[in-house]
């Protein structure tokens, strides 16, 4: 008798189950531009830099500034995407060089630790990548530590 109270809500619950897993799916939106003016290489570089998680990002970002002698550290970071229409200074190499760009571009601002136990690391960092992923250059700025 205990039993059978408990067989309709199952009957009910797998009735429901496969209601839901025999329903079709969901109509796929077409959200492709149809402006023909529309410059496609600029799309296309702009999903490949949406496409990186924020973990791909930051490790080609390091691995970029491993790559050129520096030693980083960080507790925090910050990344944006931005957009040029004309070719902009992004920013200036340490050579002094100023490195400009049109189109878009992720800005990653690493960020150092409040408590650091060794100054050489007491820096902090702005990487930029274009539309395809690839490092544009980078600027460093000494942090003071209180």
């Amino acid at each position: 008798m205990k039993n059978r109270k408990y067989v309709i809500p199952i009957i009910l619950f797998l009735a429901a189950f496969m209601i839901g897993c025999s329903a079709r799916p969901p109509l796929a939106l077409d959200v492709s531009h149809t402006n023909d003016d529309y410059n496609d290489e600029a799309q296309e570089g702009y999903s490949a830099i949406m496409s990186m998680t924020d973990l791909e990002i930051i490790k080609r970002a390091t691995d970029h500034l491993k790559g050129h002698g520096e030693k980083v550290t960080f507790e925090e970071t910050e990344i944006s995407i931005h957009h040029c229409d004309t070719e902009t200074v992004i920013c200036t190499d340490p050579k002094g060089n100023r490195i400009t760009y049109k189109g878009d571009y992720l800005k990653i601002v690493f960020y150092p630790p409040k408590k650091q136990l060794n100054p050489e690391y007491n820096k902090s960092f702005t990487v930029y990548l274009d539309q395809d992923g690839d490092v544009l250059g980078y600027t460093s700025q000494t942090v003071q530590c209180d």
